[in-house]
């Protein structure tokens, strides 16, 4: 059964720049550690800040799927948005937020870039208990 839909675009040059002043606190506040690793592996200024905005997309349609806010205690960097071994963005959540959700679910994600825009679709599903045996 699906418990909620999160949508969100982010504006790639408001990302850019950031990336282009060097604002490393921003970074730090948004990526994970690992998330971090990837960043530092692309290369050039405009896909790095492609990369951060469909980041923050990614968490904000999250948040929004969920009916959560940063101010009950969660940080970007408790979700954590990473590809599996063919690419797919998948959403990781830390202990704290996995604590306020009160049933077994699942996420997909999607993100997806425009030449100014990053967006990024949650959906958020609760599992069967029963169908997992």
């Amino acid at each position: 059964m699906i418990r909620g839909i999160g949508l969100d675009l982010a504006d790639i040059a408001r990302f850019g720049k950031m990336v282009g002043a060097g604002n490393e606190a921003f970074v730090k506040q948004l990526l994970t550690d690992r998330e971090m690793a990837v960043y530092a592996a692309l290369s050039g200024d405009r896909r790095r800040a492609e990369f951060l905005a469909g980041r923050f997309a990614a968490k904000e349609a999250l948040m929004k799927a969920l009916g959560l806010d940063l101010p009950e205690g969660i940080g970007m960097r408790d979700i954590e948005v990473l590809p599996d071994r063919l690419g797919k963005p998948v959403l990781a959540l830390s202990e704290g937020v996995r604590r306020q959700i009160d049933y077994d679910y699942a996420c997909s994600l999607s993100i997806t870039h425009t030449a100014t825009t990053a967006g990024a679709v949650v959906v958020v599903e609760q599992r069967d208990r029963q169908a997992r045996g």
